[in-house]
C-alpha cells in the first residue's frame, strides 16, 4: 500500500525527530512536544519510552491535515483530533442542533463520501495512531536494554492504544458489528503498513478484544496525569467495546465496575456541573485532554467547548433541541439551558451552558458516571433489573435531589437507561449516535431542527466511505466497497 508506506516512513521520521520529550526526568503532568531522539535510543531507556507515549497522547489534540500525503495543509477546526471526531458524531443526533458553521456537513449527514475531509481525516488520524502504537509495541518488544517489567507495561499501553483506535475505525468505517460480522472494509496492521487487504469485521473486533484483555493485567492505576491511559481507562474502553459486541455482559459489568471503582454513589459525584465542565481534576473524570491555557492558546479547535459556548470567545455554533431540554426536571443540575437570543427561529431557541470555553478548558473523554450507566445496562441484560435500577438511581439522585428510583421494567427500563446516557453525556462523546448504531435504532429528528434528516436503523449513513486515496494507493482495497 503506497500511501501507508509513505505515511509510515514519514510518521516514523517525524515522530522520532519532533514529537518526543528530551531525555529528562522532569515530566510535566500532561503531554507536550519537545526535541527528539533517534529510534535506537528511544527504546533503550524507560523514561524515553515514556516520552514516546507522551508524544502519542499529544497527537490526540493536534491540528490535523486530512491528507498527509498531498503536500498541502488542509487542517481545519473540525479535524482537530479526537475531540473533533467525537463532536462530529454528536451533531448527527437529535439532541443538539448545529448552525450553518463548522461541523455543518456532519450535522447534515452529508460528509461521508470518499474524497471528503471527514472521511480522510478520520481514516488518517486513527491509522496514524495505530502505527504509533505498533512502533511502540515492536520497539519495546525488540529492545535489548529494557527490563521485562518495563516491557510488559509499555507493550500493554501500546495494545490499549491500538485497540482504542481500531475500535474507532470499526465504528466509523463499518456497519454495526451485529449486522454482518463477515463484512470486510478495514485492513489490520500489527507492524509496518504494507497494503493489507481488509479483514472481516469479526477479525477486527477479535484483535481489539485480545489486545485489551492481554493488556489490562499488566497495567497500573498510576500514571503521570489523567491524559494518560491506565488500568481504569483500559477497563472503560473494554466496557465500551462490549456494549457493541453484546456477547459478554458479565465482563462488561466487571470492566465497568473496575473503571468506576465499584461504589456507584461515590463514583458519580462531580463538581463540574454548572462550572463549565472544563476541569480534568474532577474526580468523576477518568480520562481527558489537559489544556494549559498558555502554550496551547491556539485551541479554538476545542470541541465541544468552542462550539457550544455562546458567551465566550468561541464559535457559538451549537444549539439545543427544545424537546431534549424539556426532558430534564427543573431541579436537575444538568438543566443548564438558556433562551439566550430570545429568537423566534425554532432551532435557535435554547443554548447550553454546560461547557465554558477558555484556552485552559479541559476536555472529557471518559467519566465514571458513564461507567455506572454501562454497568446498569449490563445488569439489565443479565436479568438483574433491581441492580440496574439501583445503579441508575445512584446517578439520578446525585444530579437531582428530587429524583425517585425507577419503577420501570423490561424495555421501558432499558429506554430509561439510554435516556440517562443522553442527559449525562450530551456534547461529549457522541453518545446518541453510538447507541443508535450499536443497538440498531434509527435517528429521527424533530421539526425544530435546522435540517431534518431521518436516519433509518442500519442505514449506510452510520458509517463513512473508504477514502479514495486509500483505494487508489492500496491494490487490495476495492472501489466496490463504497458501492
Amino acid at each position: 500500500m503506497k500511501t501507508f508506506k509513505i505515511i509510515y516512513k514519514k510518521f516514523l521520521l517525524v515522530f522520532i525527530t519532533t514529537i518526543l520529550f528530551s531525555c529528562s526526568k522532569d515530566f510535566l503532568d500532561e503531554p507536550q512536544n519537545t526535541a527528539g531522539l533517534p529510534e535506537n535510543v528511544v527504546f533503550s531507556d524507560r523514561e524515553i519510552v515514556q516520552s514516546f507515549v507522551t508524544g502519542i497522547y499529544d497527537r490526540y489534540k493536534g491540528q490535523w491535515d486530512n491528507d498527509l500525503t498531498d503536500g498541502v495543509n488542509n487542517s481545519s477546526v473540525d479535524t482537530g483530533g479526537l475531540y473533533a471526531m467525537y463532536f462530529a458524531r454528536t451533531v448527527k443526533g437529535n439532541d443538539l442542533i448545529q448552525a450553518p458553521s463548522l461541523f455543518r456537513f456532519d450535522y447534515a449527514h452529508d460528509n461521508k463520501q470518499p474524497t471528503y475531509r471527514r472521511t480522510n481525516f478520520t481514516w488518517t488520524f486513527n491509522y496514524e495512531i495505530v502505527n504509533y502504537a505498533n512502533v511502540l509495541i515492536n520497539g519495546v518488544e525488540n529492545s535489548p536494554d529494557l527490563d521485562e517489567v518495563t516491557k510488559k507495561e509499555f507493550i500493554a499501553i501500546g495494545k490499549v492504544i491500538r485497540a482504542f483506535h481500531y475500535f474507532q475505525i470499526a465504528l466509523e468505517f463499518a456497519p454495526n458489528y451485529n449486522n454482518d460480522r463477515t463484512v470486510a472494509r478495514i485492513p489490520i496492521y500489527t507492524g509496518p503498513a504494507t497494503g493489507n487487504a481488509p479483514s472481516p469485521l469479526s477479525d477486527v473486533y477479535d484483535l481489539i478484544l485480545s489486545d485489551l484483555k492481554a493488556a489490562i493485567p499488566d497495567l497500573s492505576e498510576e500514571r503521570l496525569g489523567k491524559s494518560y491511559i491506565n488500568k481504569s481507562v483500559a477497563n472503560g474502553i473494554l466496557a465500551r467495546v462490549l456494549l457493541v459486541t453484546q456477547d459478554d455482559w458479565t465482563l462488561a459489568a466487571s470492566s465497568a465496575k473496575a473503571a468506576y471503582g465499584g461504589n456507584a454513589s461515590s463514583a458519580v459525584v462531580s463538581t463540574n456541573w454548572g462550572n463549565g465542565f472544563d476541569e480534568l481534576s474532577d474526580q468523576d473524570w477518568l480520562w481527558g485532554h489537559f489544556q494549559n491555557g498558555i502554550s496551547e492558546s491556539n485551541f479554538y479547535w476545542l470541541s465541544p467547548h468552542s462550539m457550544t459556548d455562546h458567551k465566550g470567545d468561541g464559535y457559538s455554533a451549537t444549539f439545543i433541541n427544545t424537546n431534549f431540554r424539556d426532558m430534564f426536571s427543573d431541579t436537575d443540575v444538568r438543566k443548564l439551558f438558556e433562551d439566550l437570543y430570545n429568537s423566534s427561529t425554532a432551532y435557535r431557541e435554547f443554548v447550553t451552558n454546560k461547557f465554558v470555553f477558555t484556552f485552559a478548558s479541559d476536555v472529557p473523554l471518559m467519566r465514571k458516571s458513564e461507567m455506572v450507566l454501562i454497568d446498569a445496562e449490563a445488569q439489565y441484560n443479565l436479568g438483574n433489573e433491581t441492580g440496574a435500577r439501583n445503579l441508575l438511581f445512584a446517578l439520578q439522585q446525585d444530579r437531582d435531589p428530587n429524583a425517585t428510583i425507577s419503577t420501570n421494567s423490561g424495555s421501558a427500563l432499558m429506554n430509561e437507561i439510554l435516556l440517562e446516557r443522553r442527559k449525562e453525556l450530551y456534547g461529549e462523546i457522541g453518545v446518541e449516535w453510538f447507541d443508535a448504531k450499536r443497538l440498531r435504532l434509527p435517528i429521527n429528528r424533530d421539526p425544530e431542527h435546522r435540517i431534518v434528516v431521518n436516519v433509518p436503523a442500519d442505514s449506510e449513513l452510520f458509517y463513512l466511505s473508504i477514502p479514495q486515496s486509500e483505494i487508489d494507493a492500496n491494490p487490495n482495497m476495492d472501489a466496490s466497497l463504497n458501492q
